[in-house]
């Protein structure tokens, strides 16, 4: 079955107008894109931000004419881009084209399923899916980074903010025991059960609030800079005295931000850079 992404620009004032056109017309699905090369950060409380200028695009099906398509975009008053044919293919694979096996640290591999693991290294068996983490982006990849370097062999370790599991795994393969994952989305604890059963390994799930987290040799924290900051006091009681607390997510200029929240209570021990993004590593005393 052949498909049709019908591709227009516009700003902000008009996107819903022409997000609303795109369903009435048929859209399967409509996506939302930066249209001028200008990335939104981390927004304030409340705030909803959008580019100025913005690319959508809607999915049709390949019955419903391209032609007609292109015609009535330009005659409701919107900027035509692209239309262009999409072939069908196998969907759920298309993400093994660019994403290989990773290497993290001395041992630590992140490896999709399908794709030959490496011999040499320990390895995490995981795929993209329902929830963010895949250690492609530089956050994640500064805390597996720790982790490979870490000696956890029978350290109770919390994973706060689990996302896809990625890190509460990567902990329980390298000898974390037991390993606590939690998060605000209920997807990102589905995710993580089939992720820790993809590997073998048995974690201990539930969302914020409802897992009781006792605390921990290590705490790993891989959110953004407002919530650690909101959670600075909560976050520092879960670590253990002479444990360890990692913080990431946190971009170059909010790193003092950050940093004014937890010095009361712990000690700044390590802090990592990897482009423009940072790690901070905390002790309890």
């Amino acid at each position: 079955m052949a498909w049709t992404n019908l591709t227009a620009a516009t700003d902000s004032q008009a996107l819903e107008a022409l997000e609303s056109w795109l369903w009435e017309e048929g859209a399967l699905a409509v996506t939302v894109e930066d249209g001028g090369n200008t990335p939104i950060y981390e927004p304030g409380p409340g705030e909803l931000p959008l580019w100025g200028k913005t690319l959508v695009t809607g999915l049709f099906a390949g019955s419903q004419s391209p032609q007609q398509l292109s015609q009535g975009l330009e005659q409701a008053g919107f900027l035509l881009v692209a239309c262009q044919a999409v072939q069908d293919r196998c969907w759920e694979r298309e993400w093994l084209h660019n994403f290989k096996p990773m290497r993290f640290g001395r041992r630590l591999w992140i490896c999709p399923s399908g794709l030959a693991a490496p011999a040499d290294g320990l390895v995490v068996k995981l795929d993209p899916g329902l929830a963010f983490g895949t250690g492609s982006h530089e956050t994640t990849r500064l805390c597996l980074e720790y982790l490979d370097g870490a000696n956890l062999a029978n350290a109770a370790v919390i994973d706060y903010g689990c996302g896809s599991g990625i890190l509460a795994v990567a902990a329980a393969l390298l000898g974390a025991s037991p390993v606590y994952a939690t998060d605000i989305d209920p997807q990102a604890i589905t995710a993580t059960q089939l992720n820790a059963e993809r590997n073998g390994i048995a974690l201990r799930l539930g969302l914020v609030g409802e897992l009781n987290l006792p605390p921990a040799q290590l705490v790993l924290a891989n959110i953004l800079a407002q919530p650690l900051v909101d959670l600075a006091d909560h976050l520092s009681s879960l670590v253990q005295p002479g444990g360890e607390l990692v913080l990431s997510g946190i971009m170059a200029h909010q790193a003092d931000w950050v940093k004014s929240a937890y010095g009361h209570s712990l000690q700044l021990m390590t802090e990592a850079e990897l482009n423009g993004w940072i790690r901070l590593t905390y002790s309890k005393p």
